[in-house]
């Protein structure tokens, strides 16, 4: 399993500024922290960001990475990933992927998000 990375930022990145602590995660723990998400429950990208970062004594998780890792995560486990609960029917991973954007409504409607 890959295992967490934690930098120091030199310079601004996205919305992290220098000196904060950016952790870069992995598809695995992406997975892991989705599938912990409650049935009837969802978080944003964001929240993920932060919950993921937290945890690892960091400030924030690097978006480019995070997006990166979602897909991989995503097309690795398909519906075995109830990736329904962080991402809805606009995200922009959802064309990446070849989704029906109504599969995820309807996934989403099922569990009441």
């Amino acid at each position: 399993m890959s295992k967490n990375i934690v930098k120091v930022l030199d310079k601004s990145f996205s919305d992290m500024i220098a000196g904060q602590k950016m952790l870069i995660s992995s598809p695995e723990k992406i997975a892991n922290y989705i599938k912990q998400i409650p049935l009837g429950s969802s978080k944003t990208i964001k929240e993920m960001r932060l919950d993921l970062a937290r945890a690892k004594g960091a400030d924030n998780t690097c978006p480019l990475t995070t997006g990166i890792f979602l897909r991989k995560a995503i097309e690795e486990l398909g519906d075995d990933l109830p990736y329904w609960r962080v991402i809805d029917e606009h995200h922009p991973l959802i064309k990446k992927l070849n989704m029906n954007p109504k599969k995820i409504s309807k996934l989403r409607l099922t569990e009441g998000i």
